[in-house]
């Protein structure tokens, strides 16, 4: 490290505070040498504590020549006549000497060491009250030390974490996979339930088994190795209690693999809990202890998989990261590199120091900064939305809370580094100028500049004359008189279906019929009373003859109107059964086509404007815009889809009524759109009816805000009623 690093600033404006300072480090920190991506670091540690600091060999040479008989200033002299080009700028001692007074590692030799101590430790405690409380969702408290009781265990330890421990390890995954294969349609059936109210506390119970097991596993791998676990605890998460250890000992293991198989642990436990589990659910009949299993078994495998080795977290995948990369405190140094870019590219502070010393860190750190934030906001976004579906008052609670602390606060903070910040200097103005600028274009392009706005909605094609086909009679499928797929005239047979029953049931009537007129004759010759009984019987039984005769001539089905017969329900072929009312396909003539979509309630405002222009994409070719010859929004609330694809029996998004078998009836009522399309068919997506699609809707303009603000409120209009 060279004089001229730091932005160039040999001398610091701060120096005269720290100059005639007596400090050294505590004689309980001990250091060791690291390197992370081949370069050389020194590891600082409290013997009493648990965190570690990390310092360049520049900077820990430099703490070497503190002592109680030296002031700064006479070992920072001491270090520029030893070597200039490896000593610390003066601007670097300051913020070096800084973060050692916050960590607690420095000792000052003056009469008021002990009330400068009570500062410095009321201020740490301070700062961990503050991030106690922003951290909200995630709140530790110690409750004892597992030290003692690793060592006594740490033989066992050595058993289970071997290559005989390995390989039983991979035996019980696979028999756990083998077992969930061959029950995997159970598996996938109980699934469903895991989120009711009554499954609850159980899924809360298999937590608590699976993440005990976790941290202990952390804390088994950690004094595996050699190091020191003090802090056995419980941690809030989300308000829930979960179990947690302190092993950041394992933070100072010289070997790389060794800190990741301890951030590796707690998955590696899980996994085959879950394996445990699956066996155990596999082979016990239904009830508590089996529910118990797959509740173990579901939070052993995909929260594990999910949460603790998503590297965007700060959890065990992230710590797995950090070790992989060799690139310590990626997340801090994260954000300290976005603070760079801000300073020195968007504010131009030419004093800006970056975060990153390798083209590669310069990359890495920003892209992760910028990806871990917008994964936090989703998913604290995913957590308030899914309380708030069942405790709402809560929902918003938390949404109140999360807007302050993830935009209230930060713009605040901003404000306030930008009017007292003496790190801006004679660059304020300039720094306020800028921000202020883009305060007002952002507020200018998002609030004041109308663009166009679009509406999307979902619907099928449909043929402009089209006839659904249904058999008037039941029978078997004994013939094919055309094929599925041709175009067909009016009139011209389709199928012939057979019913020998009908048959029969046709020539008992004759008989029965020819029987009855026999019986009047007779009775005229014999001038029976009883005349007026045997011609109504008679005639009754020439109504079912009739009926008979409709039936029997239903066995022949005939194209009611001409175009293109599609039959995909006769695939089973000749000798089909074919009940009455059975579908038989469609036929569609294909001179005219338009797109049916339906409009929720909630996006009602687009009766409020003029529709500019409508286009359609087709599911399979979205890559291709189709355009509409003419739209029409019927004003009033339709009950009936136009298609079952368009619920969620059928893949769509509207609910439907669970009373309908069929799929059809929407739970809520909705506006029925209507666009003819413009068809190009030497050039143009494929239009088959029944094809599902999307409309996009486009309105008159209006600023991006006034957009966001309505679909936010139309949002939750239609996911909690406000």
């Amino acid at each position: 490290m060279s004089l001229e690093d730091a932005g160039g600033r040999t001398f610091s404006d701060a120096w005269h505070r720290v100059a005639q300072v007596r400090a050294h480090l505590r004689r309980s920190v001990t250091a060791q040498r690291q390197y992370f991506r081949g370069e050389a670091w020194v590891m600082l540690t409290d013997r009493f504590g648990s965190e570690w600091f990390r310092v360049s060999p520049d900077a820990y040479g430099f703490l070497c020549r503190l002592t109680p008989e030296c002031t700064i200033d006479e070992a920072w002299n001491a270090s520029l006549e030893a070597d200039v080009h490896q000593a610390l700028t003066q601007e670097e001692v300051v913020q070096l000497l800084g973060q050692l007074n916050l960590a607690n590692l420095l000792q000052y030799d003056r009469s008021d060491s002990t009330a400068s101590l009570f500062e410095r430790f009321s201020k740490r405690s301070a700062q961990e009250m503050r991030a106690l409380l922003m951290g909200f969702l995630s709140i530790k408290i110690p409750v004892l030390d597992p030290d003692r009781a690793l060592n006594a265990a740490l033989p066992l330890i050595r058993r289970i974490y071997s290559r005989t421990g390995l390989m039983v390890y991979l035996a019980l995954l696979a028999l756990g996979a083998k077992f969930l294969m061959d029950d995997s349609a159970r598996l996938f059936e109980q699934s469903a339930g895991v989120l009711s109210p009554s499954n609850l506390p159980l899924l809360y119970v298999g937590f608590l088994l699976s993440k005990s097991l976790h941290e202990l596993s952390h804390a088994a791998m950690c004094k595996r190795f050699g190091g020191e676990v003090h802090k056995l605890g419980v941690m809030l998460l989300i308000f829930a209690p979960m179990p947690y250890v302190d092993a950041t000992s394992a933070w100072g293991f010289r070997s790389r693999a060794e800190r990741v198989l301890v951030g590796a642990a707690g998955v590696i436990a899980e996994l085959a809990l879950a394996s445990l589990a699956a066996i155990f659910w596999s082979q016990t009949a239904p009830g508590t202890l089996n529910a118990l299993a797959y509740n173990v078994m579901f939070v052993a495998s995909i929260s594990t998989l999910v949460f603790n080795l998503n590297p965007l977290m700060r959890f065990d995948g992230y710590h797995m990261l950090v070790d992989m990369l060799d690139v310590p405190n990626l997340f801090q140094r994260s954000r300290e590199q976005l603070r760079y870019i801000g300073e020195r590219h968007i504010l131009g502070l030419p004093s800006a120091q970056p975060a990153a010393r390798t083209p590669t860190e310069s990359v890495l750190l920003p892209l992760f900064g910028v990806l871990s934030m917008g994964y936090w906001v989703l998913l604290m976004s995913t957590i308030i939305f899914f309380i708030a579906g069942e405790y709402l008052d809560l929902g918003i609670a938390l949404a109140f809370l999360m807007v302050f602390t993830s935009l209230v606060l930060p713009l605040f903070n901003f404000a306030k580094y930008l009017f007292t910040s003496p790190a801006l200097g004679f660059y304020r103005p300039r720094a306020i100028a800028i921000s202020g600028g883009i305060l007002g274009l952002a507020f200018v392009v998002l609030g004041l500049i109308p663009v166009p706005d679009h509406v999307r909605v979902n619907g099928v094609v449909e043929a402009g004359q089209s006839r659904q086909l249904h058999s008037e009679s039941d029978g078997f499928l004994a013939e094919l008189l055309a094929q599925p797929g041709a175009l067909v005239r009016p009139g011209q047979p389709l199928l012939r279906l057979r019913n020998d029953e009908l048959e029969f049931d046709l020539r008992a009537v004759d008989r029965q019929l020819d029987q009855l007129l026999a019986q009047e004759t007779q009775a005229l010759t014999a001038a029976v009373a009883d005349l007026q009984a045997i011609a109504r019987q008679r005639e009754a039984v020439a109504q079912t003859r009739a009926d008979l005769i409709r039936r029997q001539q239903g066995l022949l089905v005939r194209a009611p109107i001409g175009g293109i017969w599609s039959a995909s329900e006769l695939d089973a072929g000749r000798g089909q059964w074919l009940g009455r009312g059975a579908a038989l396909g469609t036929i569609v003539n294909e001179g005219a086509w338009r797109f049916v979509a339906v409009l929720p309630q909630v996006a009602s405002h687009v009766f409020q404007d003029p529709i500019v222009r409508t286009e359609v994409r087709l599911r399979g070719q979205e890559e291709r815009n189709m355009g509409t010859l003419s739209t029409v929004v019927l004003p009033f609330e339709q009950g009936l889809l136009p298609s079952r694809a368009l619920g969620m029996s059928g893949g769509g998004d509207l609910a439907v009524s669970p009373s309908d078998q069929s799929g059809l009836t929407a739970a809520e009522p909705f506006f029925r759109i209507e666009s003819a399309l413009q068809v190009d068919l030497s050039d143009g997506p494929q239009l088959v009816h029944g094809r599902v699609g999307t409309m996009r809707i486009t309105l008159s303009k209006r600023p991006l805000l006034l957009q966001w603000e309505r679909q936010a409120r139309q949002y939750l209009q239609r996911k909690f009623r406000v």
